[in-house]
């Protein structure tokens, strides 16, 4: 499972890669792209091909979950849908 969060320098992105990474189980790791750190335009390029429009914006397996500063109701779901993908790569889990 591939887990990317794209993100910008500001608090809003801080509140919300705090709050993902502790939904995360272990063994599923974060990649993140902040703007600021893309040198080479790779980062643009990335976020162009997954649709991302605006930050922070959360892909999993190259589909946007999530926009924006979740609530409690989206953490939620995104963390029954995590657990769900795993069970279903490894279904003893």
């Amino acid at each position: 499972m591939k887990v990317e969060l794209f993100r910008a320098d500001c608090k809003l992105c801080d509140r919300t890669e705090v709050m993902v990474r502790h939904i995360l189980p272990e063994g599923v790791s974060l990649e993140v792209h902040r703007a600021s750190e893309c040198r080479d335009g790779s980062c643009c390029r990335l976020a162009e091909a997954y649709g991302v429009r605006a930050v922070p914006t959360l892909v999993m397996d190259g589909e946007v979950v999530l926009v924006g500063l979740p609530d409690e109701e989206q953490l939620d779901h995104l963390a029954h849908k995590i657990r769900q993908k795993i069970q279903s790569v490894h279904p003893s889990s």
